[in-house]
């Protein structure tokens, strides 16, 4: 992303802007006692940082998409653990079509147990349930004429962990590919997700969230990336 960013934006024009942000800065130290210059100094500042954001846009809007998609490969692989035999039970919430009766609304697992009764909230058209993981794989969970992956799976949009479905709407799967796809039957349920267990990373003798992990390796990897290839960002 450094590259692309090396190429698709303006590079003298942010290194202009960067020196001039600088010296005004500066001269805002030294003018400090001078109520006059400073604002001429901040006007001309606000001015630049204003232009320096103009030139970065462009090529963040290049590598949104491609950021989007990894955003949601990595959410979906690494932000919860894997619905596994020992673990406490996961909530499933499913919201149907339509008012579903007391015999539609009634799940089966394959290699997972239903645990405890099945809440139905009318006015949402929702129910929730919990599951246990059973031996063995892979997992699957049937609802009003719907089945659907719950745990690891290999779906067509490389999700590691499935966690939910949506009938259709494939644009919607594409950004979030913990979501799986599922075709929707009259009387069942349109959509559905579960509540897993979110993974600790230990890193440094702490306990990071993926999402830390992330922003604090690519953020020093952007700037040996940015010197390594003269970027200037």
């Amino acid at each position: 992303m450094i590259a692309v960013f090396g190429r698709v934006s303006d590079q003298d024009a942010i290194g202009r802007l960067r020196r001039r942000m600088t010296g005004d800065a500066l001269g805002i130290l030294l003018h400090v006692s001078r109520p006059g210059a400073v604002m001429r100094f901040v006007g001309r500042l606000l001015a630049d940082n204003s232009a320096y954001l103009w030139h970065v846009l462009r090529p963040l809007l290049v590598l949104a998409f491609p950021f989007a998609l990894l955003w949601g490969q990595l959410e979906a692989r690494y932000a919860t653990v894997d619905l596994a035999e020992g673990i406490d039970p996961v909530t499933v919430t499913l919201r149907w079509i339509e008012a579903p009766s007391r015999s539609a609304m009634t799940p089966s697992g394959t290699r997972i147990a239903i645990d405890g009764p099945v809440m139905r909230i009318d006015t949402l058209r929702q129910t929730s349930f919990r599951i246990v993981a059973l031996p063995g794989h892979p997992r699957s969970l049937t609802a009003g004429g719907v089945s659907f992956p719950v745990g690891r799976t290999g779906d067509w949009n490389g999700s590691v962990i499935s966690r939910g479905f949506l009938s259709g709407r494939p644009i919607e799967r594409l950004f979030k590919p913990w979501l799986t796809g599922v075709r929707a039957v009259p009387g069942g349920p349109s959509a559905g997700w579960l509540v897993l267990p979110p993974a600790g990373y230990g890193v440094l003798g702490g306990h990071w969230s993926w999402i830390a992990v992330f922003l604090v390796f690519s953020s020093l990897s952007a700037l040996a990336g940015a010197r390594l290839f003269r970027v200037r960002i």
